[in-house]
């Protein structure tokens, strides 16, 4: 069965996301070693340096969804399981960095679909218990596996149908945030689909860096970071980077 990682990448009017494409690929490539799907657009792939072998599939970006007032171009991951060319698929946010092969496990599991249900804070600060910002818990959208089946392709016709009345969803479950998350979108459908009880999740804590964490420095098995309180590293570990200005390092 084939398999590979599908990224998504498009570049706004204040962030060069295709900068944060080139390090994540390099990274695939290295470590987990799959072949790679990028979906794009053509003003962002112009800008993007040659990556190897790549696939690429264009798309023109859903426009309109922000983020701190800053356009957000990230509200088609519910395409996923129709553009993926693979019987396995592992999606994966472009601020995503691969620093082991860990991920590959996913692709013995016995499971359909996974997607992680909790963020590790690296700084240190438990940053991340979203129970207190809607009646439902959140999943984490950064990472997920799926493989081609048609149970699967119910869970994409369900985010579909979430994402297409959010605005009912968003208030049904008193979500803080009115801008379209993935990551609750992920979440209500999986409730809805499964009878408002629990679904399979990765038996994985997302290891992340909050917003205010800047990255001083790329290695070849890590980064550097600091915020106001420290300085430390990230060193033969993934890591999720929630600062865009990553892209000038």
């Amino acid at each position: 069965m084939t398999r590979g990682v599908l990224l998504f990448c498009f570049d706004t009017e204040n962030t060069k996301y295709h900068k944060i494409l080139e390090r994540c690929v390099a990274l695939i490539k290295k470590n987990l070693k799959l072949e790679v799907t990028v979906v794009t657009n053509f003003d962002t792939y112009k800008k993007t340096k040659p990556l190897g072998f790549v696939n690429y599939k264009f798309i023109e970006p859903e426009l309109g969804n922000k983020k701190q007032g800053k356009p957000w171009n990230n509200v088609d991951r519910h395409l996923a399981y129709e553009l993926s060319p693979y019987d396995k698929t592992l999606v994966l946010d472009i601020d995503y960095f691969c620093y082991t092969d860990n991920l590959l496990q996913l692709f013995d599991t016995e499971y359909d679909f996974l997607v992680p249900n909790m963020a590790h804070d690296l700084s240190g600060r438990n940053s991340f218990d979203h129970r207190r910002f809607s009646l439902i818990p959140m999943v984490w959208a950064t990472v997920l596996y799926f493989k081609k089946k048609q149970k699967v392709q119910q869970i994409f016709d369900m985010v579909k149908y979430v994402k297409q009345w959010y605005p009912y969803f968003n208030e049904l479950y008193r979500i803080r945030s009115k801008n379209l998350r993935n990551d609750y979108v992920f979440a209500i459908a999986l409730q809805q689909l499964n009878g408002f009880t629990g679904y399979n999740t990765m038996p994985l804590s997302l290891p992340t860096l909050p917003p205010d964490c800047e990255i001083l420095r790329f290695e070849d098995h890590g980064l550097v970071w600091r915020n106001s309180q420290k300085i430390g590293m990230v060193e033969n570990q993934d890591v999720h980077v929630l600062n865009k200005e990553i892209k000038d390092v």
